[in-house]
């Protein structure tokens, strides 16, 4: 082997040295080449990322849910008297309630039906209104007053043969004694993504949705979770209580729904729940039902948003069944609707002449006013669209109106709204309380009550035992806008949809009460001289 000298392993060095700086030229020319494709590729993947969120967001859109009713709506029901073309949007059809939306014209656009299923409770039905419900496919549970001698529990659960339709009828047992009736009106609905839950005073005859002025509070809840005030979480928690109370053990509402009652997102409610049970109550439970459920969130509100509690107040009420009434009820009911807490004993039962003067001693010019709104038998006779034949949902005994104690200077005239002509001639079913200043304007301090409860001692309850026990002999449910801060263009706005005139006018000195064993006297005495 020729021996290498230092001149030429130095020239070999360099050459190796250029083969090296080639190749990493090469290599650095690949390198970046490959850098440039994975920028490209990667450009390319970012631009698709992109294209893919786009495409997500948008198909969100479409598929978020919708709602009629996002916050408590007060609605009246579609009376037939109501001309199509001059209804108003809080006029609510049956049938478009059964609907996600609910303002969409049923008959024109014909949508697409998505109820699950639906939870009624009622004071009497007719299949008529609610067979085409099951024929589409929803599974329905009607909730219905006992009307058996026995007033045992009975669970019919193939009613007429449908096997989607169940209809329940509490036991009174346990409550047989009070002699009350069920009566609360609460729907609640099942939507694939939501839940619709409807309060008010409406049956399910046809009647209800034609003849008869009905009122509601409606408020859809989807499915979602978020942190809820205490008003929200009060809700949701009594209503779930009074669902348990009035159903059976063996058939929990979540059951029957196929709903997981957590599920929802009971946000942004308006309005306190009044519920009344049938019982005695004490202690702790004393301001959980009835009127003095009434007076606790009354006092509560006013409190809570620092506004001062009136010391007397004009309570109308606008009823369609009037039981048993006497001063001694009168004043009771009156005080609690201040929000005063009810402290002075009552007279006990055995003396039960006179009450006497309540908490705060008042004067004869500070009374608090009550005036009951009910039609005359004129009103019910000459000026309404359905006439007698449909007067069936008013009940007041002639032998009550008769007795020389009946507050009968209390009455007021039913008439249609002076703020939509159409409402004339009306016959109500709703029942109203609006509790305002005795000057009876509309502001925050008003509290507006719509549900099932008449003006009656059976459906609010009634102090027993100096005052320490409320005796409560129906069961009720609905719904109180209180006195809240910057609430008076809502109540404005409700008491403007109403379909009666307030402020009411006083009965004059002619006017009677259309009491229905009355006027079928006087036709029997008519026909009995025609004979003659």
């Amino acid at each position: 082997m020729k021996k290498r000298t230092l001149q030429d392993l130095s020239k070999e060095q360099d050459q190796i040295n250029s083969s090296y700086i080639e190749i990493n030229t090469v290599q650095k020319e690949l390198y970046l080449e490959n850098q440039k494709r994975i920028k490209e590729r990667q450009k390319d993947k970012d631009q698709i990322v992109v294209i893919e969120d786009d495409e997500i967001k948008q198909q969100t859109e479409e598929k978020q849910v919708k709602l009629s009713f996002p916050v408590g709506t007060f609605c009246l029901n579609c009376l037939t008297q109501y001309p199509q073309d001059e209804r108003k949007p809080h006029h609510l059809p049956f049938i478009n309630i059964l609907y996600e939306n609910a303002y969409i014209d049923v008959k024109t656009q014909k949508p697409k039906k998505t109820l699950e299923s639906a939870l009624m409770t009622c004071f009497g039905f007719e299949d008529q209104l609610l067979e085409p419900i099951v024929k589409s496919g929803v599974d329905l549970y009607i909730v219905n007053d006992n009307d058996n001698l026995n007033k045992k529990l009975e669970i019919i659960e193939k009613y007429n043969n449908y096997p989607n339709w169940m209809v329940i009828k509490p036991s009174k047992l346990g409550s047989c004694m009070f002699g009350g009736a069920f009566h609360p009106k609460i729907w609640i609905l099942k939507f694939p993504k939501f839940i619709r839950i409807v309060i008010g005073s409406q049956n399910l005859h046809v009647g209800d949705w034609t003849i008869w002025s009905q009122a509601m509070w409606i408020q859809d809840f989807k499915i979602g979770k978020s942190e809820l005030d205490q008003g929200s979480q009060e809700f949701k928690t009594m209503l779930r209580e009074f669902l348990y109370e009035i159903l059976p053990t063996s058939h929990k509402f979540e059951d029957l729904l196929k709903i997981k009652y957590d599920d929802y997102d009971f946000k942004d409610v308006n309005i306190k729940l009044i519920t009344s049970i049938p019982g005695r109550f004490v202690g702790n439970q004393l301001f959980k039902y009835g009127m003095m459920r009434l007076q606790s969130v009354l006092y509560y509100e006013l409190c809570n948003n620092k506004m001062e509690i009136p010391k007397q107040v004009c309570v109308t009420y606008q009823t369609t069944s009037i039981g048993q009434l006497d001063d001694n009820y009168i004043d009771f009911a009156l005080q609690c609707c201040t929000g005063k807490v009810y402290k002075q004993p009552l007279a006990s039962e055995q003396n039960n002449k006179k009450l006497n003067q309540m908490i705060l001693n008042q004067q004869e010019e500070e009374q608090s006013k009550l005036k009951l709104i009910y039609p005359t038998a004129d009103y019910i006779e000459n000026q309404t669209h359905g006439g007698v034949d449909f007067a069936n949902p008013l009940y007041l005994k002639k032998q009550l109106y008769e007795n020389p104690k009946f507050p009968k200077h209390l009455f007021y005239k039913y008439q249609g709204s002076d703020h939509y002509y159409w409402h004339t001639g009306n016959i109500p079913h709703l029942k109203v309380m609006i509790i305002t200043g005795l000057d009876e304007e509309i502001n925050d301090y008003t509290s507006i009550y719509i549900g099932s409860h008449n003006f009656s001692q059976g459906a609010w309850g009634k102090m027993e035992k100096n005052a320490t026990q409320l005796y409560i002999a129906n069961t009720e449910l609905g719904v109180l806008y209180p006195p809240k801060k910057n609430s008076a263009q809502l109540k404005q706005q409700i008491i403007e949809q109403l379909s009666f005139k307030f402020p009411p006018l006083k009965y004059e000195k002619d006017d009677q009460p259309w009491i229905n064993e009355a006027y079928y006297e006087r036709l029997y005495k008519e026909y009995q001289q025609q004979k003659k």
